[in-house]
C-alpha cells in the first residue's frame, strides 16, 4: 500500500466500557481515518488486554494503524526522578504489545504547559525511543509556551529531536473555529509550527478541532475541508482531529461527528466526505511532495506574502477578487507543483491563473496523478478554476 496522508483522532473511552466495542474501528475506516487513538487500556486487566489485541488486529485488516495509551510512558511526572521507574514500567507494557503490526505507537501525554513539562516531555519521548525505536511515541504540544517566538520554538524543536529521536511533532489549534481573526491566527501559528519543525528535521502534525465547545463553534462540511487543505497546503503531515466522541460527562462538548449516544450526526459525514475527498485526489500525493514557498492571494494575515507577479518564475499572476493560498512543492517524481486553496468560507472562488507559456506548461493533477490533463490556458478566460470554500486544486508545471 502507497504511503498515504495521515488522519486521526482523539478518544477517551477505556477498554473497560462494554459499549466500547471492535465494531468502532470499522466506523473509523468509513470515515476515513487512518492512524488513530485507541482509547485506554489498563494492563493489569486480562480482558482490556484482550479486547486491545482485538482493535490491532481489525485495525491491521482494515489497514489502520493505532495509538495506545496504556497510562504509561508519558510526560505527567516524568522527572529526571522517576525517570527510571517510567522506564521501567513502560518497558514491560511495550513487551506486551510490540511487533504488531498495527501499532502505530503509544501516547505521550497532551499539552504540556510549562517549561519544566516541556522537560519532563523530552524525557518520556526520549524513554519510549529508547524502548521502542521503531515506533512513534504521539505527543501533543500547545503554542502558547512561545508566545509566538519563532527562534525559541526552532531552538526547542532541535533540541526535542536530537535528545529523543522523534521524528514527528504536533501541536493542536483551535482558533479557526471562533471567528476570522482566530482563522488569521489559525495561519500564523501553522506557519510557525511548520517552519520551525522543517528547519529542525520533524515532520509537522495538527490537531484540529472537530468538537465545538467553549468559544469554539460547530463544523460544517466546509470547515472540515478548510482545515484539512490549509494545513496539507502548509505543510502539515497529519492530523489528529479533537474529538470524534461526545461524551455524557462533559456536556458542553457537542456537535462531535459521533454524539453522546454512539449516534453519528452530520458533522460524521461531512468529516467523512472531506477525509475520503482529499485522500482521493492527494492523499497519497502529498507524501510525496515537499514544501517550497507558500503564498496568500487578498489579505495576507500577518503571515505569508502576498503572491505577485515577481513571486515564482513561471506563475505570474493569481486573477481572482477572493482569498485563496497558494503553495509550491518539489516531488519525488522531479516535477514542481503548486496547489491553491480557497478560503474564502462561504462563496466560491473563481481563479485565473497567468503563466509563461514559453518556459512551461502547466497540468492539473487529479486522483493522486491517475489523471494529468492539460491546464487550458491559452488567455485568461480559458485558464480559470473554480473551487468552493476549502477546495483545492493541484497542478504540476513541466518546463521546456
Amino acid at each position: 500500500m502507497a504511503e498515504r496522508y495521515n488522519f486521526g483522532a482523539w478518544v477517551y473511552f477505556s477498554m473497560a466500557d462494554e459499549n466500547y466495542t471492535v465494531k468502532e474501528v470499522d466506523r473509523w475506516k468509513e470515515c476515513g481515518f487512518n492512524v488513530m487513538m485507541a482509547g485506554s487500556t489498563n494492563v493489569n486487566s486480562e480482558a482490556e488486554v484482550k479486547k486491545t489485541f482485538e482493535f490491532l488486529d481489525r485495525a491491521q485488516e482494515l489497514g489502520i494503524k493505532l495509538i495506545l495509551d496504556c497510562g504509561v510512558g508519558a510526560y505527567w511526572g516524568c522527572t529526571e526522578e522517576a525517570a527510571p521507574a517510567v522506564e521501567k514500567r513502560f518497558r514491560e507494557v511495550y513487551e506486551i504489545f510490540k511487533g504488531h503490526p498495527a501499532l502505530y505507537g503509544f501516547h505521550a501525554g497532551d499539552e504540556p504547559g510549562s517549561r519544566a513539562a516541556y522537560e519532563n516531555a523530552i524525557r518520556a519521548v526520549s524513554i519510549q525511543k529508547k524502548v521502542a525505536p521503531e515506533l512513534t511515541p504521539y505527543l501533543n504540544f500547545r503554542f502558547c509556551v512561545f508566545d509566538d517566538d519563532d527562534s525559541e520554538m526552532v531552538t526547542w524543536m532541535k533540541r526535542y529531536k536530537e535528545a529523543t529521536g522523534a521524528t514527528m511533532i504536533c501541536y493542536d489549534m483551535y482558533s479557526q473555529m471562533i471567528n476570522d481573526a482566530g482563522f488569521t491566527r489559525y495561519i500564523k501559528c501553522v506557519k510557525q509550527m511548520v517552519e520551525a519543525a522543517e528547519e529542525a528535521g520533524l515532520e509537522p502534525w495538527l490537531t484540529p478541532l472537530s468538537s465545538a465547545h467553549h468559544v469554539y463553534g460547530p463544523s460544517t462540511e466546509f470547515s472540515y475541508m478548510m482545515q484539512i487543505t490549509t494545513a496539507a497546503a502548509m505543510g502539515v503531515k497529519g492530523l489528529t482531529w479533537f474529538r470524534l466522541y461526545d461524551r455524557k460527562l462533559a456536556s458542553n462538548y457537542h456537535d462531535s461527528p459521533i454524539d453522546e449516544y454512539g449516534e453519528k450526526t452530520p458533522g460524521f459525514y461531512w468529516l467523512m466526505i472531506s477525509q475520503r475527498r482529499f485522500m482521493d485526489q492527494f492523499g497519497e500525493l502529498f507524501p510525496r511532495l515537499t514544501r517550497k514557498k507558500t503564498w496568500l492571494h487578498g489579505f495576507h494575515r500577518f503571515a505569508y506574502p502576498i503572491f505577485g507577479s515577481n513571486s515564482h518564475e513561471i506563475i505570474k499572476k493569481l486573477v481572482t477578487f477572493e482569498d485563496c493560498m497558494i503553495s509550491t512543492f518539489d516531488c519525488d517524481d522531479g516535477y514542481e507543483y503548486f496547489c491553491i486553496v480557497n478560503l474564502e468560507k462561504e462563496i466560491i472562488n473563481s481563479i485565473g491563473i497567468e503563466y509563461d507559456h514559453e518556459k512551461a506548461d502547466i497540468k492539473e493533477v487529479l486522483l493522486n496523478g491517475e489523471i494529468v490533463r492539460p491546464f487550458a490556458a491559452a488567455n485568461i478566460e480559458s485558464a480559470q478554476i473554480m473551487l468552493y470554500p476549502g477546495q483545492m486544486a493541484m497542478f504540476r508545471i513541466e518546463r521546456k
